[in-house]
């Protein structure tokens, strides 16, 4: 249990719901590094949330850069590998300044609203003038504003993240960066878009893996004005090995079949509803509109629903 780690996650207003209660339970299995491996069962026993609203929230938590999860396996007593409960990585660091950011607001505001009064007081008329005398009229014109006094909105002080946020095009990734700008949003329509290009990588871990890099190399990460060509090159050498191409023959490589067509395409479906189905969850936390809501909802029903007609396809194909 790592009492450090849930002090910042108790700070940080932008978790709410279940996503406050995983990241709480989480954090009390942790260590001061961050590090623990619940399973989903003892995290929804703990949350007080389903296991299925768990791995929403696991799912999208990660995507938003919360946490990091690791496969994990162990020997069965048939001496075969069986998967173990995931191992969980959580970034203390983006925690502690998450949390030391809401502080500093917090006490901004204070010490602005003890200005304030003092000088209200300083500007306070002497005692007895203005006040009512026994005949019932007041000795002086003297009137107190009954207007409270204004100030200014949190919202000029310090904007919330979810109110700079997009809830159409929300932020996955955020990349560390040395310089002015300490970080480097990924949005969704920029990951589709990369996806795009390279066909043959999987872009969503590939980006997990330069933040990954540019933590453990802090004085080699790049700049806002080089990570785009940092990116470009990580995954243009990750598409030229090649992953994801069949181990067949030539012909086969240069030709794909029709089945492979398909499993590919059904594949991208997937990926695209997952995207989605974590917009949607993104957007009902951020109070979006009931209407932007269900336009989310109709794009994924979209997406199933043709990925179910090519399922039908392969079906078919197989003899099925």
């Amino acid at each position: 249990m790592s009492v450090r780690v849930m002090s910042y996650v108790w700070d940080i207003p932008l978790f709410k719901g279940s996503d406050k209660l995983v990241m709480l339970c989480l954090a009390d299995h942790a260590d001061d590094k961050g590090i623990c491996w619940p399973s989903i069962d003892t995290i929804a026993r703990k949350s007080g949330v389903s296991p299925t609203t768990v791995k929403t929230t696991l799912k999208k938590l990660e995507a938003g850069g919360w946490l990091f999860k690791k496969n994990q396996f162990k020997k069965a007593d048939t001496g075969r590998l069986v998967r173990s409960n995931n191992q969980y990585q959580l970034p203390v660091m983006l925690l502690k300044k998450k949390a030391d950011e809401q502080t500093d607001f917090e006490q901004s505001n204070f010490v602005r609203s003890k200005v304030e009064h003092s000088k209200f007081e300083q500007t306070k008329e002497p005692e007895g003038v203005g006040q009512i005398s026994t005949g019932g009229r007041a000795k002086s014109g003297y009137k107190p504003s009954i207007d409270p006094p204004i100030e200014p909105s949190s919202k000029d002080l310090v904007p919330s993240e979810l109110e700079t946020t997009n809830p159409e095009n929300p932020v996955l990734f955020s990349i560390p960066l040395k310089g002015k700008s300490n970080i480097h949003e990924v949005t969704q329509s920029e990951l589709f878009d990369m996806r795009e290009l390279y066909p043959a990588v999987d872009v969503a871990q590939q980006i997990r893996n330069m933040i990954g890099w540019c933590k453990a190399n802090p004085t080699r990460q790049k700049t806002a004005s080089g990570i785009k060509r940092f990116m470009h090159q990580w995954l243009s050498k990750e598409q030229d090995k090649g992953y994801g191409k069949p181990v067949n023959s030539q012909a086969q490589q240069e030709q794909p079949s029709e089945q492979d067509s398909i499993k590919k395409e059904i594949a991208r479906l997937e990926r695209e509803a997952d995207a989605i189905g974590i917009q949607i969850s993104q957007s009902k936390s951020w109070g979006a509109t009931q209407q932007a809501i269900e336009s989310f909802e109709r794009q994924q029903a979209g997406i199933l629903a043709k990925r179910s007609e090519l399922l039908s396809q392969l079906g078919g194909a197989h003899g099925q």
